[in-house]
Formats: structure tokens, sequence, C-alpha cells
């Protein structure tokens, strides 16, 4: 398995509840969900049980 997360800005900004990127330690959103689910499965069949997980389209905050 192989995971990638779309970080482009058309899923709605993290910091809003109703966005698929928002993060709340209390309940996880779809996206965690899904990958969750997936990977329970599929980490049987895998021999190091490690998933390579790949971002794409953030913006990367300039550093001071």
């Amino acid at each position: 398995m192989i995971v990638a997360i779309d970080f482009t800005a058309s899923n709605g900004s993290p910091a809003s509840p109703t966005s698929l990127h928002y993060y709340d330690p209390a309940s996880p959103n779809e996206y965690i969900q899904a990958i969750t689910s997936v990977g329970e499965v599929l980490a049987n069949y895998d021999s190091d049980r490690l998933f390579p997980t790949f971002g794409f389209g953030a913006k990367i905050p300039p550093s001071n």
C-alpha cells in the first residue's frame, strides 16, 4: 500500500471543521478513517507493515 494525500486548497481550509483536511484528534476525519481501515487489513500482507506516504499540493510556510 502506498498513501498519497492531496493538500491542495480544493478541499477547504484545514482550520475549518467542514474541511476534509481538518484534523481533530478526538474525531478522525474521513481521510484518516479510510486510510486506517484499509491499512489495518493490508498490513497483515506486508512484511514490514510500513507504508510509504506522500503529500502533494501543500504550501510550505517560509522559515525564519
